[in-house]
């Protein structure tokens, strides 16, 4: 065991892999200690990346510094403490991340929405419905996985938004919605058909968008929008439908 914790100092990133996967396989509460230093510090993703499982692997001894480490200062750990907590999909650390879903360092954030969705389930809805619309591209794109994550439990948090005064939640939560998809996110239908009609023209096509995912229970709203004023999303929908005429599931 001391070699191998000798070897997460190699200066050779397989080395440092191979170590990491023996310690984990070991399932040993004394090398918690060395297995924790070291993923605070590792900067190869690969490396870090089998240390995170070979902490996994000790999570009930490792809980205390494992939730330490998302009240740290660092935003590095704590970017490192939520990967971990999402991994470890302990329904007790929900309370611990949910802050971070908030967090003003976007990474942290980021890691923290599966974080969240994988602990809290639909008790995270609504944390994560606070932050839509914010960020840039990858980061409103980890959120939406992260709805689809929740499934059916955050299809109500998301309908709410689909009104929001902001034009940019309205946006994402119809984005949202086609990631969560059918059947799950067919009692949104309604809610999207009328998002469909949005002053806003890329919440309107969010929508339509967000409908043809769904499953048939939004075929008769699609065939509304194809028989609509709206030519460009009447070319939409009326694309959605023809999939669904070749390719039925």
């Amino acid at each position: 065991m001391e070699t191998l914790i000798k070897q997460l100092d190699s200066t050779v990133g397989t080395d440092r892999r191979m170590a990491a996967l023996a310690l984990g396989s070991l399932k040993d509460p004394a090398i918690v200690p060395a297995l924790l230093e070291h993923l605070k510090t590792e900067t190869d993703g690969r490396v870090k990346e089998d240390l995170t499982w070979a902490v996994v692997q000790h999570a009930d001894e490792a809980n205390d510094e494992i939730l330490a480490m998302l009240r740290s200062d660092s935003e590095h750990v704590r970017f490192t403490g939520a990967h971990v907590v999402s991994k470890v999909g302990n329904p007790e650390h929900f309370e611990h991340v949910r802050g971070l879903v908030a967090d003003p360092h976007k990474d942290v954030a980021l890691k923290a929405y599966r974080a969240a969705a994988n602990t809290g389930g639909h008790l995270a809805a609504e944390d994560l419905a606070a932050r839509l619309g914010d960020g840039d591209d990858w980061q409103r794109d980890a959120l939406s996985d992260a709805f689809r994550k929740l499934g059916q439990g955050g299809v109500e948090a998301l309908v709410a938004r689909l009104s929001d005064a902001s034009t940019a939640v309205r946006e994402h939560a119809a984005e949202a919605l086609g990631y969560v998809g059918g059947p799950e996110a067919d009692g949104a239908a309604e809610a999207l058909e009328r998002a469909a009609a949005d002053e806003d023209a890329d919440v309107r096509l969010a929508a339509v968008s967000a409908l043809g995912q769904l499953g048939y229970a939004s075929d008769e709203a699609l065939a509304r929008v194809a028989e609509g004023d709206d030519a460009a999303l009447a070319a939409v929908a009326r694309r959605f439908l023809a999939e669904r005429v070749h390719n039925p599931s």
